[in-house]
C-alpha cells in the first residue's frame, strides 16, 4: 500500500511540474507575441506617441537658444535644405536625408547618390528627387516609402494633398513631358507638352493638377496655367490629353502657381495674378521693384521687394481670399520671408519679425548670430547657419 502511495505522490508531482511548465511557457509566448505585436505595428501607433512624448510647451519668444540635441552640426560651407515635414525638421544635404523631432532628436536618416538633391514638401510626406538626374523618393518621417527612376532628367517635381507625385523630365521629342504617381508610386497620367512646365500644382482631393508653362509671344516670355482632371480625360485626335480649361498667356514668367480655396494665384517674376476656379482672371499686380523672396501659405501670399538705393525693403502680400494687395514699406533689408496662416515672418540681419497679413509688425525677436535662412513648426524657428542648426522659441 505505501508503495502505491509513493508512486501516486510522484505522479501528482510531475503533474504539477508539467502544469507550472505549461503555464511559464504560456506567459513567455504572451511575452513575445505582444514583443513582435508592438515592433510590427511600429508605424501605426509610435506617430501618435512621438508626439505626446516629444512636445515641450514653448514660453514666450526668447532668442535664447535650445540646449539638448542643439545646436545640430553640421558641415560648414555644405549645401543643406530644411522644410517642415509633419511636425518635425527634414533636412537633406549632398549624401543624406535626416528627419529630427521638435527637441532636435534624429528619428529618420537615409543615404541617397544624388548629385543636386531637392526637397518638396506634401501635407505628411516629402519627395526627394535629383534635378538633372534621374531618381526620385519618397519620405514619411519614418521610412522611405518608394524609390523610382525616369528615362530622362528629371526638372521639377512636385507631391499633392494624398502624396500624389508630379515629376517633369526633359524629352527629346518634347520640351517637357509629365508624369504623375499615386501614393503607391503607380503612374496614373502622363502628358507630353509642346511648351516648357515650369510648374505642377495638384488641386485640394490631388483628383487634378494645374500645369504651368512658359513660351515666348511677341518677344516676350509668358506663361499659361492648364488644368487636367485624372478621373475625366478627353483625348485629341492625336491621342493628347485634352485640358478642362487653360488661362490666357499672361507676360511673366511663372515662378510659382498656388490654390487658395477657390481661387488660384499665379506668381511671376514681374507680376502676380490670381484667378477664379474656371480659369478667369480676377486681378492682377505689377511690380514696382526686384522680387528677391517670397512665401505662400493658404491664403496669403508675401513678396519682398528690394530698394537697391536706400538698401532697404519692401513687403508686398496678396490675401486672395478678400481680394487685397497691401504694400509695406520696410526700414532695413530681409533676407528671407515664410507665410504660416496668416502671419508673415521675416529674417532680416539679427533679427526675425512676425506682421499682420496687412504687414503691421506683431512681435520679433533679435539674434545674436546671422543665419542663412529660417523654417518655422509650431512655436519654434529652426535657424540655418554656417555649420550648425539651432531653435528659438517664437509663438
Amino acid at each position: 500500500m505505501a508503495v502505491t502511495d509513493i508512486s501516486m505522490l510522484r505522479q501528482r508531482r510531475k503533474k504539477k511540474k508539467a502544469m507550472k511548465f505549461v503555464k511559464k511557457l504560456v506567459i513567455v509566448l504572451a511575452i513575445v507575441a505582444a514583443v513582435l505585436a508592438v515592433v510590427l505595428t511600429k508605424d501605426l501607433w509610435y506617430p501618435k506617441l512621438e508626439g505626446i512624448l516629444t512636445k515641450i510647451p514653448a514660453p514666450e519668444n526668447s532668442a535664447e537658444l535650445a540646449e539638448g540635441y542643439f545646436p545640430l552640426s553640421i558641415e560648414g560651407g555644405a549645401s543643406y535644405q530644411l522644410i517642415a515635414l509633419d511636425n518635425c525638421l527634414a533636412l537633406a544635404d549632398d549624401s543624406h536625408f535626416f528627419v529630427h523631432n521638435t527637441n532636435g532628436k534624429m528619428i529618420f536618416s537615409d543615404q541617397h547618390t544624388f548629385a543636386n538633391p531637392v526637397m518638396t514638401a506634401g501635407e505628411k510626406k516629402i519627395l526627394l528627387y535629383d534635378l538633372g538626374g534621374k531618381s526620385f523618393s519618397l519620405y514619411s518621417k519614418y521610412k522611405n516609402i518608394y524609390s523610382k527612376t525616369t528615362d530622362e532628367p528629371i526638372l521639377i517635381a512636385r507631391l499633392g494633398s494624398k502624396d500624389t507625385a508630379a515629376v517633369v523630365t526633359k524629352s527629346e521629342k518634347y520640351p517637357s513631358v509629365l508624369m504623375v504617381y499615386d501614393e503607391d508610386g503607380k503612374n496614373i497620367f502622363n502628358y507630353r507638352s509642346v511648351s516648357r512646365i515650369i510648374d505642377v500644382t495638384f488641386n485640394s482631393d490631388s483628383s487634378g493638377c494645374y500645369i504651368t508653362t512658359i513660351g515666348a509671344s511677341g518677344g516676350f516670355i509668358v506663361s499659361r496655367i492648364l488644368y487636367y482632371r485624372f478621373d475625366r480625360i478627353d483625348y485629341s485626335e492625336i491621342g493628347d490629353p485634352v485640358p478642362v480649361w487653360q488661362t490666357e498667356d499672361i507676360q511673366t514668367l511663372a515662378l510659382s502657381v498656388k490654390t487658395m480655396d477657390d481661387k488660384i494665384l499665379l506668381l511671376g517674376d514681374t507680376m502676380c495674378a490670381y484667378y477664379d476656379g474656371n480659369g478667369q482672371m480676377l486681378d492682377s499686380y505689377t511690380y514696382k521693384r526686384r522680387l528677391v523672396d517670397y512665401s505662400i501659405d493658404d491664403e496669403i501670399a508675401a513678396m519682398i521687394f528690394v530698394n537697391e538705393e536706400r538698401r532697404t525693403s519692401e513687403l508686398v502680400t496678396v490675401d486672395c481670399q478678400n481680394g487685397i494687395i497691401s504694400e509695406k514699406p520696410l526700414d532695413h533689408e530681409v533676407l528671407n520671408v515664410q507665410v504660416s496662416g496668416n502671419v508673415v515672418y521675416i529674417q532680416s540681419s539679427g533679427s526675425i519679425n512676425s506682421l499682420t497679413a496687412a504687414g503691421e509688425p506683431v512681435s520679433s525677436v533679435h539674434l545674436d548670430t546671422d543665419y542663412e535662412n529660417f523654417c518655422r513648426i509650431d512655436g519654434y524657428i529652426y535657424l540655418l547657419g554656417y555649420d550648425e542648426i539651432n531653435r528659438i522659441n517664437f509663438n
